[in-house]
């Protein structure tokens, strides 16, 4: 989206600060060239980065100059993708959520005698804080991260594991991941896992 879309309210020559929602909305575009082989793994996350971390829409629109569908970019500080279901449940069975999903606000994961896998590496975030609720009985789950979101971490296990921290730090700016909960005879684990290059 060019320059001529500055909000009213911009002063002249002042670059206007940009909001939670227009970078979250940038990821998508990024996430979106990288899926159609448009934008090679390595050059992906390091827009992505400068993208989190970026203040003005100066600095967005130059990340998404280059990318097809930029002309198009969803409207500053409007919605992002709608997100999916918010709770998963695995009772005798399992769950998966991987690959390109909207990953909602508040999410709860249940296992009992079944196991699941979140695989945030290569989802759309709809919010700049997200929280994940799983609770295991018996069963297991599997956080996965990519390695710039901030991750905040409170659950218990009982005769069980429910992992109290992760490797690595985040990026500035990037999404929050809030785990809470706990474990039962069972086990939650948390871990950063790089995204693979494509082909």
């Amino acid at each position: 989206m060019g320059n001529s879309t500055r909000r009213a309210d911009d002063t002249e020559g002042t670059p206007s600060r940009a909001a939670d929602t227009d970078r979250i909305q940038l990821a998508q575009l990024l996430g979106d060239a990288v899926a159609h082989g448009q934008l090679p793994m390595s050059e992906y996350e390091a827009r992505l980065a400068k993208a989190y971390a970026a203040q003005t829409y100066d600095e967005l629109d130059g990340l998404r100059a280059d990318l097809p569908g930029s002309s198009v970019c969803p409207h500053r500080g409007g919605d992002c993708k709608p997100a999916p279901s918010t709770l998963l449940l695995a009772i005798m069975s399992s769950f998966e959520r991987r690959g390109r999903w909207n990953v909602p606000k508040r999410l709860t994961t249940f296992s009992l005698w079944g196991g699941g896998v979140i695989d945030l590496r290569y989802a759309d975030f709809t919010s700049p804080d997200v929280e994940i609720n799983a609770y295991s009985i018996m069963g297991g789950q599997t956080i996965l991260l990519p390695p710039e979101v901030n991750v905040d971490i409170h659950g218990y296990g009982v005769m069980g594991g429910f992992d109290q921290q992760v490797e690595g730090v985040g990026t500035p700016g990037a999404p929050t991941v809030k785990v809470r909960g706990f474990s039962l005879w069972g086990g939650v684990g948390i871990r950063r896992k790089n995204r693979k290059p494509r082909g």
